[in-house]
């Protein structure tokens, strides 16, 4: 299937991911004026953040399979519309209850976008370098958007006012929602003829957001019984929701989806260099304020050769996955990962300036640079029309899973005086090396056999 204008189809797409990946990020650095403006408690005001990681990633599955049935440019459309109309209200907010339940409006709207984004990559692009590059553009939106929304929310707050860190997007949703229809008239998904499992996709939707929540409730939150009685019942109702597939005549995640050994082991080791990632972020922008006593936009500034050397190993990754395939790409990019992490556990260890943090970054951004697209690539590999969205879902899920598994893990890692960063980066350094594993199991199974269509 082809565009009329494929790199303007990418652009638009990559635009697009842009936003999501900010909204991760760029709410961090406003909180403090937030709280103060909105009058948020101290514990409620972390759910700024959460509440969207919540219905994004428990959201994510059900969006990839509405794309596979509606089409992926319906949903798009959708997601876009709603994900602009929830920033709307988040800049408009007067109440905490308020912005809270912006957001999860908009987390809603990114669980529709996020999989009809890389679906739509996925039927636009179909030869092997042009997916490769399309893959390795869609990765360096996502990192460097993650790097961009700390150096924005900086220099909004204290420029601006904090409620245009939502505003800003409003632009960019309108121009996708003006262009990319019909840019891809001749592009549609195959619309699946079957109706929705319903008890499924409740099962599966409830079962990832409570234990998205659980994990994002480890630490701070006072209710161990609540946080442990979430966490069973999001158990309880994945094995239901495995139960369900099994007996379904119309599973809403097909059975072939995860009977490729390559794509199966690229999201377990997606989550853990997913884990990594939001770990050593949050533990190193932590270090940079407290640690080294840096202001918030300084900090922001920090992250320039992050964002340099992420943008540094997308491009070497991009390059290299077309020859070597997608996993030795991954698993070299893990190691990578892992050995920055070490170097930054031993920098934070020491309590060094910021000089001596500096080779750390390089390598931990050059690793997740080159992986996370490389894990992208390798999960994508068989992907047909029927099934990209909801692929392109799972690649999501895992992302979103991983982030809260490694953002549970600083909490923890930290202590209980929030000080602790060489621990908290040697954990990092730990799930890197593990997913490196997993990478590796990866190229076993892509010698064995290549390519294996769901």
């Amino acid at each position: 299937m082809r565009a009329s204008r494929p790199r303007a189809v990418l652009a638009i797409l990559c635009m697009t991911q842009l936003l999501l990946t900010l909204d991760d990020n760029v709410v961090n650095i406003a909180l403090p004026t937030i709280q103060d403006d909105l009058g948020f408690s101290a514990p409620s005001l972390v759910w700024v953040i959460n509440t969207y990681m919540l219905t994004f990633g428990g959201f994510l599955v059900l969006g990839g399979r509405l794309g596979d049935r509606y089409g992926l440019v319906r949903t798009f459309t959708v997601g876009t519309t709603v994900f602009a109309v929830a920033s709307l209200f988040s800049g408009l907010a007067a109440e905490p209850w308020q912005l809270i339940a912006a957001r999860a409006l908009q987390g809603l709207g990114a669980a529709l976008v996020a999989p009809a984004v890389l679906g739509l990559l996925t039927l636009v692009f179909t030869e092997p370098a042009a997916r490769a590059k399309a893959f390795a553009a869609w990765g360096a939106t996502a990192v460097t958007g993650a790097m961009a929304g700390l150096i924005l929310s900086g220099l909004i707050t204290q420029y601006l006012d904090w409620p245009w860190i939502f505003y800003i997007n409003l632009p960019v949703a309108a121009l996708a929602l003006g262009l990319l229809p019909r840019l891809l008239r001749g592009v549609q998904s195959v619309r699946g003829a079957q109706p929705l499992n319903w008890r499924g996709a409740s099962l599966l939707t409830l079962g990832l957001a409570l234990l998205v929540y659980a994990l994002l409730s480890v630490e701070g939150t006072g209710r161990p019984l609540v946080t442990g009685g979430c966490a069973a019942l999001s158990l309880l109702l994945l094995a239901g929701f495995v139960l369900d597939q099994r007996r379904s005549a119309n599973p809403l995640v097909a059975a072939g989806v995860f009977s490729s050994p390559v794509r199966s082991r690229a999201l377990v080791s997606g989550v853990l260099l997913c884990a990594a990632t939001f770990q050593g972020f949050l533990v190193l922008t932590l270090y940079l304020q407290k640690g080294l006593h840096w202001s918030p936009l300084m900090a922001g500034l920090g992250y320039v050769p992050f964002a340099l050397g992420s943008l540094a190993g997308v491009k070497c990754g991009e390059r290299v996955t077309v020859r070597f395939g997608a996993g030795r790409v991954l698993t070299a990019a893990c190691a990578g990962a892992g050995a920055g992490a070490l170097l930054l556990a031993f920098a934070a260890a020491w309590e060094l300036s910021y000089a001596g943090l500096l080779p750390g970054i390089l390598f931990f951004s050059l690793g997740v640079g080159a992986g996370l697209p490389a894990a992208t690539a390798a999960a994508a590999q068989g992907a047909d029309p029927e099934s990209s969205g909801v692929i392109a879902s799972l690649v999501n899920s895992s992302q979103q899973l991983g982030g809260a598994v490694g953002l549970a893990l600083s909490g923890i890692a930290l202590g209980g005086s929030g000080l602790g960063f060489g621990t908290a980066l040697a954990v990092t350094a730990t799930a890197a090396v593990l997913a490196c594993g997993w990478a590796a199991a990866v190229v076993r199974c892509e010698q064995a056999a290549p390519t294996t269509t769901p």
